[in-house]
């Protein structure tokens, strides 16, 4: 049998192997580690056999196809989610545009072992008090922390005084939509649900960049 195509990356690679025949009744496929296969035969074997042309064939038609994960753009629609609270009610991101009133949205991304979180949290915190009233929402996100339980988080959240809702994102899946490759990440959108700006980081030159766009969207000055 001749080695095939990658089917798995990683720290363990692995070789998916074919037959050579391509008129096998019971064609055997297994999965190798790399380091024990043979040989990956060269392009002109692959064309010729008929197994490797339809994988690649179809190969071909999905990366064709529109990513469902594809990375929410800005000026484009918030991609819509729902998720659990840390109290553990269900709640659709579109709630807080339909059922709450027109709110101009902060999805704040953030994990209990990140350092600069604790001072992004505070800060949004205190932008929370002031224009909550005015169609302000701050929703914390908490993510990329499987292993955090709630009463950990919850405990994190009081020796900060952070009162705003939090969304539970356990295995990164809404972060990744909304492209958070660091932590914090605040991403701002406005009252019709689109995505205005993403910020990665916390200090005063992000602070500033994040009040000029949010402040518009309120009418503020």
């Amino acid at each position: 049998m001749d080695a095939g195509f990658l089917a798995n990356g990683g720290a363990s690679r692995w070789v998916f192997i074919v037959p050579e025949r391509e008129n096998d009744s019971d064609p055997k496929r297994v999965l190798i580690p790399l380091s024990e296969s043979c040989k990956i035969p060269p392009m002109n074997t692959i064309l010729r056999n008929k197994t490797y042309r339809t994988f690649l064939l179809l190969l071909f038609c999905l990366f064709l196809l529109p990513s469902a994960s594809a990375l929410a753009q800005v000026g484009e629609k918030a991609p819509g989610f729902i998720t659990s609270t840390l109290e553990g009610k269900r709640v659709a991101l579109k709630e807080y545009w339909e059922q709450q009133g027109k709110k101009a949205i902060v999805l704040s991304f953030f994990a209990t072992w990140c350092q600069p979180c604790k001072e992004d949290l505070k800060y949004l915190q205190g932008l929370q008090g002031q224009l909550g009233s005015q169609g302000f929402q701050v929703l914390a996100v908490h993510t990329q922390d499987p292993s955090a339980k709630a009463e950990g988080i919850q405990k994190f959240l009081e020796e900060l005084k952070i009162s705003l809702p939090v969304l539970l994102d356990e295995y990164g899946i809404i972060g990744k939509r909304y492209g958070v490759t660091a932590l914090p990440c605040n991403v701002l959108i406005d009252k019709e649900g689109t995505l205005q700006a993403k910020y990665l980081g916390y200090n005063e030159a992000v602070k500033k960049d994040f009040e000029g766009k949010f402040r518009p969207l309120l009418s503020l000055p």
